[in-house]
């Protein structure tokens, strides 16, 4: 948007400056209207804890008592829901001061995001100065023929990033809005959950669609409204994966499922929830590195 300005001979600072303020001032105004939403949801999920535990205790234990009348009793199955059913009671009497907890740091680091425009005009403003300091530093250290190795690294997590941040914005909004026209509870908190889980590749959809099947099962206790919230997450997860992700993320990002699959588990086991999102990143790094110092070294 800055160089668009820029290229209409509007002086490169001006360019800046209006596109921060305009950035900023659509992101506040979405900061009110969502902000609200979100934790008077976060308050109503909190206090219908227990009734959420209860309801998954009488699926599970009607659930165990259907499979008996079938296959017998089994004394190991009962004992497994029993510890399943505590670890799950502890979890939610937990949840509750967590989740305040996270609502304090978030205030907190929402009033820090005050100084974001500040901090994103002074980028936009040095950015020619420390690209060319960069450029200068690899090119003294490692060679003229390196530094399009450090380009395209930056290019790949650059299309990564902004392709990203594109599809959680989109789906988002797609199931919150699909799922409040349901008349789903907690629309909103999915929507926003569904979006960000969608960093996840394959993993993220699966444990996204369980989430919103559950909570629409345990909201009507009908099988056809879950099969009904399953279709729609399919739907959707489908057009986003075979359509729109092609269509935002660089094809250098472009690599087979069972590779994805092994660099989130490694990632994650190595570096936790952290690792798991930034697993297909690392891996594109990787790609980039082999390929072009293959090349170089040969």
């Amino acid at each position: 948007m800055v160089m668009i300005l820029n290229r209409k001979k509007i002086p490169f600072f001006i360019s800046s400056l209006v596109v921060v303020l305009v950035s900023f001032t659509v992101f506040g105004l979405l900061f009110v209207w969502i902000i609200p939403l979100v934790f008077h949801q976060i308050s109503i999920f909190q206090s219908n804890i227990p009734d959420i535990v209860n309801e998954v205790f009488g699926f599970l234990n009607s659930t165990y008592k259907k499979f008996s009348a079938y296959f017998g009793n089994i004394p190991q199955g009962k004992e497994l829901l029993d510890a399943s059913v505590n670890h799950l009671r502890i979890w939610a009497s937990g949840l509750a001061l967590s989740s305040f907890g996270g609502i304090i740091t978030g205030v907190g680091e929402i009033l820090s995001m005050i100084l974001l425009p500040f901090l994103v005009l002074l980028m936009l403003l040095y950015r020619d100065t420390y690209q060319s300091f960069f450029k200068e530093f690899i090119v003294q250290i490692f060679g003229e023929k390196y530094y399009k190795v450090f380009q395209d690294i930056g290019s790949m997590v650059f299309e990564y990033l902004k392709g990203i941040l594109i599809v959680i914005v989109i789906i988002g909004i797609v199931i919150s809005s699909g799922l409040y026209l349901m008349k789903i509870n907690f629309s909103l908190l999915i929507g926003i959950f569904s979006g960000i889980s969608f960093v996840v590749p394959y993993v993220g959809s699966v444990v996204s669609i369980a989430v919103a099947v559950m909570v629409s099962y345990l909201q009507y206790h009908s099988l056809g409204v879950s099969l009904e919230v399953f279709i729609f997450y399919a739907i959707v997860h489908f057009i986003g994966g075979n359509i729109l992700i092609p269509l935002l993320f660089s094809r250098q990002l472009r690599v087979d499922p069972l590779s994805t699959l092994i660099a989130i588990l490694i990632a994650g086991g190595l570096f936790g929830v952290w690792g798991i999102i930034a697993a297909v990143p690392l891996f594109g790094v990787i790609i980039i590195l082999y390929r072009n110092l293959l090349v170089l070294l040969k």
